[in-house]
């Protein structure tokens, strides 16, 4: 059993299978065709999801095919600018929400999946002086089989302008931080 989403104006694509819990690949690249990238995550829930990054919009047909089982996906660019920025991401860090310019309130929700080391990932919420306004750590539910699935709150005071959040871990080489910045404007009071 399987199930497909692609949100309007969103440059993704995620295949759920509730059924599955173990993946022999848990990434990789497609090699610079409107596909860009996937990571299979440990679902919240149980179970596994693959999200398919394009390089931009897309219409794709999805076809299923037996013995063996398996799943075709065929994408094709569409002519129409995307809605919403892809998610950030680097090499063991994947932040879905916030994503990269939105204008946030307190409380903020902060989503992705990881393959941070112990499964750790640390959020801080830095302003344009280098202030930090927030700071928390999340725990994924996975890190060595598939990417972990992770989520927080967040809740800091009013800030004028632009702020970084920075979601990953420290390096084991040198203890810098490894992980992504997603540049974030202050939306006002939030509810």
């Amino acid at each position: 059993m399987w199930s497909l989403t692609s949100p309007e104006g969103e440059g993704y694509a995620r295949i759920t299978f509730p059924d599955v819990e173990v993946t022999l690949d848990s990434d990789g690249g497609f090699g610079g065709s409107i596909l860009d990238n996937f990571y299979v995550v440990r679902a919240p829930g149980g179970g596994l999801f693959v999200d398919l990054y394009a390089t931009g919009a897309f219409q794709y047909r999805v076809t299923e095919l037996s013995e063996p089982g398996r799943l075709v996906v065929d994408y094709r660019p569409a002519s129409v600018e995307l809605s919403f920025p892809i998610p950030v991401q680097a090499q063991r860090t994947v932040v879905f929400e916030p994503r990269a310019r939105e204008a946030i309130t307190s409380p903020l929700e902060v989503s992705g999946y990881s393959r941070n080391p112990e499964a750790s990932n640390t959020m801080a919420l830095v302003d344009a002086d280098g202030n930090v306004l927030a700071r928390s750590t999340a725990l994924s539910n996975d890190w060595l089989d598939t990417w972990g699935y992770f989520e927080t709150t967040l809740e800091f005071p009013a800030f004028e302008g632009t702020a970084i959040l920075r979601v990953g871990g420290e390096s084991a080489r040198d203890g810098s931080f490894e992980g992504v910045e997603v540049p974030v404007t202050y939306g006002g009071e939030g509810g």
